[in-house]
């Protein structure tokens, strides 16, 4: 076995998931948010069911009670419909990489709540990054506050400003809404397979798309999407980068490497989007969008290790 392989496992997550938000920022700009969303899931509850037939047999969870299906999906709904929803948002109004590190703040927020639903008090170092991170965030948003006002010049009617208000509002939502889910896949995935449990998910996520396009009339938008072989498939490689590769990494990395040191490694995507959002976007990043972005994840250090 190679040394260390898990924690090597773990930050392919963070590679992974890196990768899967540049190219969904692109393929928002390309087809939509709704074509995005919907065919994203669709294609990761393809990759799912092949997984899952790989390990188990079975194309589908056949063993899972009726209150995990409740609760597990219920949590693909808030997580992905409504989460991915205002996150895909935000990727368009402030780009990936600050809609990324926004979607940060669910990690102490689920902590906090974590203490209050159940109890699960946090010591005083996971206190301290918490701390660490949530100010690590605010220093971001501010400098690139500012960013927004200088290019006010471009645009005297000050839409860059409100623009750039509104994407961190959404991704803020976006949080929030992680927060939720997570609370409710807590509830629900006690003695579920995490391969099944995401299926679960994911599954429910794509259902809730479907009647969100449908009732919101734009089941044409998705259908675009097909019109481009190039759209399609990058939103098929997102799919494959996101619920696909980065899960399954995730529980490679689980299984040989602890808990702490996983959760920290995959929390690196903030930093790691930084560079190949200037390259492939052309954005500018300031020293103190960077330097937040750094103490935002060493906060999550410090509440995991």
């Amino acid at each position: 076995m190679i040394a260390h392989i898990g924690e090597f496992a773990a930050l392919g997550t963070a590679v992974s998931w890196t990768i899967a938000a540049l190219v969904m920022e692109e393929g928002v700009k390309r087809v939509g948010v709704m074509a995005v969303n919907t065919l994203k899931v669709a294609f990761g509850s393809l990759y799912l069911a092949l997984l899952a037939f790989a390990l188990t047999g079975h194309f589908f969870p056949l063993d899972v009670t009726a209150r995990s299906w409740l609760f597990l999906g219920a949590s693909g709904f808030i997580g992905f419909v409504i989460g991915d929803y205002f996150l895909l948002h935000a990727y368009a109004m402030i780009g990936s990489r600050l809609a990324m590190l926004l979607l940060a703040l669910s990690v102490p927020m689920t902590a906090i709540s974590a203490w209050i639903v159940w109890g699960e008090r946090p010591d005083p170092a996971s206190l301290a990054g918490m701390a660490l991170c949530v100010f690590g965030i605010c220093l971001t948003v501010m400098a690139g506050w500012k960013n927004s006002k200088a290019a006010a010049g471009a645009a005297p009617d000050g839409s860059n400003s409100r623009r750039y208000r509104k994407g961190v509002l959404y991704g803020v939502v976006s949080a929030v809404s992680t927060v939720i889910a997570t609370l409710f896949t807590k509830a629900g995935a006690s003695g579920v397979e995490a391969v099944s449990a995401t299926q679960i998910r994911i599954g429910s996520a794509f259902v809730g798309f479907l009647l969100f396009a449908a009732a919101t009339k734009k089941t044409g938008e998705i259908a675009a999407a097909f019109r481009s072989r190039r759209d399609l498939a990058l939103v098929a490689t997102g799919g494959i980068f996101g619920p696909f590769i980065g899960v399954g990494c995730m529980l490679f990395a689980l299984q040989h490497a602890g808990a702490g040191v996983v959760s920290t490694l995959t929390s690196l995507s903030p930093v790691l989007i930084i560079a190949p959002s200037v390259l492939l976007f052309k954005r500018k990043v300031l020293a103190a969008e960077v330097i937040g972005a750094c103490l935002a994840v060493t906060g999550l250090a410090f509440m995991f290790l």
